[in-house]
């Protein structure tokens, strides 16, 4: 009898450790599916750039926007930021 107690000890002892690892793997679980949803969504915005970038439009954008480029005959004027209150004179 108690050989047979001893072994199945044993036995239990042995599932301890693979269910404590598929405890933890399901707590990764949500935190991968956000992940997920996150990329996916990055991805879908620079997709949708991708495509905004194959237009005259969009080129024309995102040079003024990223490098500050205009046209000929354009005058750029520099509006500085306000100051909040904290910032001094």
């Amino acid at each position: 009898m108690v050989l047979y107690a001893v072994f199945i000890g044993l036995l239990l002892a042995s599932y301890v450790a693979p269910l404590q690892q598929i405890s933890e793997s399901r707590g990764q679980i949500s935190v991968l599916e956000e992940d997920i949803e996150e990329l996916e969504s990055e991805n879908a915005r620079q997709e949708r750039s991708v495509e905004e970038l194959q237009t005259p439009e969009g080129i024309e954008r995102a040079a003024r926007e990223r490098y500050g480029m205009v046209l000929p005959g354009e005058e750029v004027y520099v509006v500085p930021e306000e100051r909040s209150s904290g910032d001094g004179p």
